[in-house]
């Protein structure tokens, strides 16, 4: 009877201490894709848009769905020209126009 209580509890331990070596839960995000940009930072950084910022976020994330790079520059063009833009906003334009730019650089050429 005793001998059956400790392997019952040696059991339980070990099944405890397994549990507990579970992952963590931190969130960190997942490692970036050369050749894909990501608008959500841009989107964030623009609560609440005024029309025409809103125009172009739309236009930003129809060109960013489908790796119209062009496109998306120049509509981050327009937004980088917009008065009265705060730092955030300034530094979110920049970083996508950074991942732009790498997408560019790691799109494959047009084969002939």
């Amino acid at each position: 009877m005793k001998m059956t209580q400790y392997l019952f509890i040696v059991l339980m331990a070990g099944t405890l201490a397994l549990v507990g070596c579970g992952k963590s839960t931190k969130d960190t995000p997942p490692p970036r894709q050369p050749g894909v940009v990501d608008i959500s930072a841009l989107q964030q950084a623009f609560p609440d848009p005024a029309p025409d910022v809103k125009a172009s976020l739309d236009k930003l994330r129809f060109s960013a769905r489908y790796a119209q790079f062009e496109a998306e520059l120049v509509e981050l063009d327009k937004l980088n020209n917009v008065a009265n833009l705060t730092d955030p906003q300034k530094k979110a334009i920049n970083d996508v126009i950074e991942q732009v730019k790498v997408a560019i650089q790691a799109r494959p050429a047009p084969s002939q």
